[in-house]
This record gives structure tokens, sequence and C-alpha cells, in this order.
């Protein structure tokens, strides 16, 4: 805006010019630094677009100006998880050679001080979803497992349940679940039987580029009891004892069906 009002009040200028140019020279040396103000405005306006980055360097310049920004305006003790890490990130050993002496101390200096983003994993999870997210508790009654989960960061968690099934067709559970960061408790029921051991699988985006995904499970009732298809370990030995028991006294009832027979012969 600046710079058309002037290139008018340029051409105006130099239209009076024209039309009064042999009345004095005041007048002459008036247009003269109108024209050159003009010429200035334009020389600062072409070196203000060259000066501005563009690309991939606008974008290391708007790094770089977040992490002084950090640095400058943010105590480290103060300081939250995302600010460490954003600075942390930037922190290459490229981008600290690019430091003076001062601001590389300085920045080791603020890292140092600043509190650690693994402080927040929880010190007693029971297992790795990923690398930002902990199953930290779970249980599992009357068909449902209930499970905690701590995330770093937001994530979806994908659950899906397995168990210890008879031959045959069936269905089983599966559920999609938007975990916030922090503390989070999911309620999962299932199909599994009264006698079916059952488990429950995760994954997140994060740990399908992990490759890896943990399981909770109750255990197979196969494993638990391997007599449960004779009515459970109690069962079997139940008849068993039955059996030898009948059998005992079978073999008395016999005997001294024998003995009377000898005596009355």
């Amino acid at each position: 805006m600046a710079v058309a009002v002037a290139l008018a009040m340029g051409m105006g200028g130099m239209g009076t010019a024209a039309a009064i140019a042999d009345d004095s020279t005041e007048t002459n040396e008036t247009d003269a630094g109108v024209i050159d103000e003009i010429r200035g405005l334009l020389e600062d306006t072409d070196q203000a677009d060259s000066d501005e980055p563009d690309g991939e360097d606008a974008t290391e310049a708007d790094d770089s100006s977040n992490l002084h920004s950090i640095l400058e305006r943010t105590d480290a003790e103060n300081a939250s998880y995302q600010q460490v890490e954003t600075v942390d990130n930037w922190a290459t050993d490229e981008q600290r050679e690019e430091l003076s002496d001062d601001e590389r101390e300085e920045l080791e200096a603020w890292l140092a001080a600043a509190p650690d983003p693994d402080d927040r994993i929880p010190d007693d999870y029971v297992r790795e979803i990923d690398s930002e997210t902990y199953i930290t508790g779970w249980e599992f009654t009357d068909g449902q497992f209930v499970v905690h989960i701590f995330a770093l960061e937001s994530t979806t968690v994908t659950m899906a349940e397995s168990a210890d099934w008879e031959e045959g067709s069936g269905e089983y559970r599966t559920i999609v679940e938007e975990i916030d960061d922090g503390e989070n408790t999911v309620y999962v029921d299932t199909f599994a039987g009264e006698n079916d051991g059952v488990a429950l699988s995760f994954a997140t985006q994060l740990s399908m580029e992990e490759q890896r995904g943990p399981y909770i499970s109750t255990g197979t009732q196969g494993e638990q009891d391997p007599f449960r298809h004779f009515g459970g370990t109690s069962g079997l030995f139940s008849g068993v004892v039955m059996t030898t028991g009948l059998a005992a006294l079978g073999a008395v009832i016999v005997v001294r069906s024998e003995e009377s027979g000898v005596v009355k012969a």
C-alpha cells in the first residue's frame, strides 16, 4: 500500500515536474527527491522479498525460532515434556555444530536441567503395547476384561479376543478405543465360554511400525486342568476313588461269601 501511494505520488510529482520543468531549480530538486524515495521503497521491498526463506529453509527457520523461543521464555525446570522433546529433537549433531560455543553451552545446560520425558513411563507396567503406550494392570471377571492403559501421547488401540475354543465355529470380540495421554481404563466384553481360557491382544499404529504387539491371558483351561473333559481334576479323582472303593467292597463281599460257603460245607 505504501509503495502504491508512493508510486502515485511519484507519478503525480513527475507529471507536475514535466509541466513546470522550466519554472525553477527548486522544483526540479523536489521531483528528484520524490523519485529517489520511490526507488528506495522499491529496493527495500525487493530486499525484504529476497531475504524471506522458502521451502525447507523456511521450515528450518521456523524450527530454529521455536527452539530459541522455548529456551529464552521457558525455565528448564518448568518446561513441559513436549517442549523438552521439541528441543531434543531439534538438537541433532548437525544443528549443534551450527551454534556458537556459548549457544551450545546454553542448550546443554537447559536440557540437563529440564525434566526427562522417560520419567513419564510407569515403573511397574505389565507390558508395552508400543514404545509410548503401556498396560499398567488388568483383570478378568464375568467374561469381561478391565484393562488399565497409560499413554505418553493420545493414540488409537485395537484389541481382539482369542480363546481356548472347542472344535467348530464361533465369534470373537474386537474393539477400537481412543486413548488419551495419561491413565485410561478400558472395558472389553468377550464371547468366551465359562470353561474357555481367554486372551486379549493389542495393536497400535506405532506397534505395527515396531512390528510387535502384546497380549494378556487368563491361561488356557487345558493347561490349568488337563482333565476338564472328564469333569475336571476333582471329578476324575473322585471317580477313581469311588471305583476303587466299590472294587474293594465287592472283593470283601466275594471273600465273605466264599468263607461262608466253606463253613457250611
